[in-house]
């Protein structure tokens, strides 16, 4: 048997985990893992457990909640020997959808075992980690109006009525961002992980976790019609024909703001003091998932 814990966010999403962790349990159990369940009782508190499970030298770390419960063990198991599960049970696991794993914690349950360990970039900004993207913009200031309540009841759609509120009311301020050695001024930026942003759109196509690099990607377009029209095009696939869209491969970006920075990191938000910085970690994080193309897995 192979020594693991779950830890799950019983509040995640629609409490999709604490209703399905005991399912998930006997799923792992028969796929040859010891397991030990550990709820979290706030944030934080996955972090916690996970740097608990590594410092006991557990083989797995089995997360089961939305991206930001995911991100919250990773960050305590990042460059220790101890391996992150991912078992999607949020609102959007636009992670799982990168690792190409199931987008349900059941499905991810009984594929997981049969996988590998494999290596993955992580992200950092402000000394924050992020498995995905870490953004400024509309969509930062959007997610730190959330109302966890309308979250819960309607899933995707309460954010996308939280933007419809804001939309024309938020004052899309400028960025000052050093990407390397260019200088950029741009009202909204992502600095990207992997490529999916929102769910499946492709904000950076060919955005990968194994190249020790980070997609950035910036808009140049002022105001709320022309954001209109970037969330159209978004969606359509063609946003990178743009003229105010730039998409561009950078080691580390530097911004400036006037005041603190709203960052949307991994569907959740962080307060910032510029000059904030973005980069990759040094050490890698351990996963189960598919072996990437041109990979070597365990």
């Amino acid at each position: 048997m192979r020594s693991a814990v779950l830890i799950f966010n019983p509040k995640s999403g629609r409490q999709v985990a604490a209703l399905e962790a005991p399912k998930v349990e006997a799923i792992l159990r028969q796929g040859g893992f010891d397991l030990t369940l550990k709820p979290t009782a706030g944030p934080g508190d996955a972090t916690r457990l996970a740097r608990e499970a590594a410092a006991s030298s557990v083989e797995v770390a089995f997360a089961m909640g939305g991206d930001g419960t995911l991100r919250e063990v990773a960050a305590g198991l990042l460059g220790t020997h101890t391996a992150l599960g991912p078992l999607p049970a949020g609102t959007t696991n636009v992670l799982a959808l990168a690792l190409g794993i199931p987008r349900e914690a059941e499905a991810a349950a009984r594929f997981l075992p049969e996988l590998s360990v494999q290596e993955i970039d992580v992200g950092r900004v402000a000394g924050e980690p992020f498995l995905m993207l870490a953004s400024c913009g509309l969509d930062a200031a959007v997610m730190a109006r959330q109302d966890g309540r309308w979250k819960k009841r309607l899933g995707k759609a309460s954010v996308g009525l939280t933007a419809a509120r804001h939309w024309l009311t938020y004052p899309y301020p400028a960025y000052r961002l050093r990407a390397d050695e260019r200088e950029l001024i741009t009202e909204f930026f992502a600095v990207c992980n992997i490529p999916y942003y929102a769910g499946t759109f492709r904000l950076a196509p060919q955005a990968s976790f194994t190249d020790r690099q980070l997609d950035l990607v910036t808009f140049t377009g002022h105001g709320p019609i022309a954001t209109l029209g970037l969330a159209r095009d978004l969606a359509l696939g063609r946003h990178l024909k743009r003229r105010d869209v730039e998409l561009s491969r950078v080691v580390e970006v530097t911004v400036e703001s006037e005041g603190p920075l709203l960052v949307q990191v991994d569907g959740d938000v962080i307060t910032a003091e510029p000059p904030v910085e973005f980069g990759l970690f040094p050490e890698r994080l351990r996963v189960l998932m598919p072996a990437p193309l041109g990979s070597i897995s365990e």
